[in-house]
């Protein structure tokens, strides 16, 4: 009798073993799925890093300009197609450009093949200082003529039918403020900003950068910024809401920006952003930027930012600035625009 309990309770350790073992290794599997911006480097660049990429289950949004294709390392790696402008012609998508860009993207997929292309929605590059230095003061110079949004909006929405077609799925990307919008069923900030938002696109991102918020808050508008993550939970709520699996949100910084905005301190910080995502159904995060994962001598450090597995939804402490602030966002939203 003793002899059988004996073999019992070895054999229930045992399994008891086997099933923790099996538990940890099932929670340490990533619940999200995430992808890096690659803007500012040339494509050879991004080929030293995609097997890195692959290896992390990391998906690379790669910045393809105009007069920059064709190209041979276009061919040998796999990316979604974020396409951008000459500067001088607006580089982002709104309704100021949608003409050329329309001529952009048809010249791409007449190309190439492309599983996915990225239309970033943002008011032309000439206004982008402006937008960051002062963005109400900027605004009057910003918002396009009624006729010129009436028509470019028309466009937008032919471009992406036009992708679709084509075989193609859309990925549309935002500036915060077209989310505050969109709860109000309002268009002030597109009209402001000229960036309409298409009905059809296959995934809506949406750029709630939490340190550029929190560098610009304290700055400009002298707020305490205690948990930069709030924000992300926030407006991450709302994207859930409105599009379902269809949301994602782009976070960052990492490193620093060309108008001088510093990232994250260290991935803790990221974490902490896709933590907050995750508490309010989001799945999919895009990184801003891929560029800057590099040490001070230039060396890549790929997993040191993005050999992340599982991560813990968790709802941040309410952050009462930057409340405030999303609060006055909603409230322009909602007025009247003359």
């Amino acid at each position: 009798m003793r002899e059988n309990l004996l073999i019992f309770v070895i054999g229930a350790i045992f399994i008891a073993i086997i099933f923790f073992a099996c538990g940890k290794k099932e929670s340490s599997k990533r619940n999200f799925s995430l992808a890096v911006w690659a803007e500012f480097l040339p494509y050879e660049e991004y080929e030293k890093i995609y097997d890195k990429l692959q290896k992390l289950d990391v998906e690379l949004f790669l910045a393809i300009r105009e007069g920059d294709f064709p190209h041979p390392s276009l061919q040998k790696i796999k990316y979604r197609a974020w396409l951008l402008l000459k500067k001088e012609k607006g580089y982002w998508l709104s309704v100021r450009n949608a003409e050329d860009f329309f001529k952009l993207v048809k010249d791409f997929l007449n190309l190439y093949k492309s599983e996915w292309i990225a239309l970033d929605f943002e008011p032309p590059y000439e206004f982008a200082t402006k937008i960051t230095e002062n963005f109400f003061e900027s605004l009057s110079e910003i918002i396009p003529p009624e006729e010129v949004y009436i028509n470019g909006k028309a466009k937008i929405e032919e471009i992406v039918k036009f992708s679709h077609e084509k075989g193609a799925k859309v990925l549309c990307v935002f500036p915060n403020f077209v989310l505050d919008d969109l709860v109000q069923k309002s268009e002030n900030f597109q009209k402001m900003l000229g960036i309409p938002v298409p009905k059809d696109c296959d995934e809506y991102s949406f750029m709630i950068y939490s340190t550029i918020i929190k560098g610009l808050a304290e700055k400009i508008l002298k707020l305490k910024i205690d948990f930069p993550e709030y924000i992300v939970w926030d407006y991450g709520k709302d994207a859930f809401h409105i599009f379902g699996d269809k949301s994602a949100l782009s976070i960052g910084l990492v490193g620093k920006d060309s108008f001088g905005n510093e990232g994250y301190k260290d991935v803790e910080g990221l974490i902490k952003d896709i933590s907050a995502g995750l508490a309010v159904g989001i799945k999919k995060f895009h990184i801003w930027t891929v560029d800057n994962m590099k040490d001070e001598n230039g060396n890549w450090q790929i997993e040191k930012w993005l050999d992340i597995s599982y991560v813990s939804p968790i709802s941040p402490p309410e952050d009462s600035g930057l409340k405030n602030l999303r609060e006055f966002l909603l409230s322009i939203a909602k007025s009247k625009v003359e």
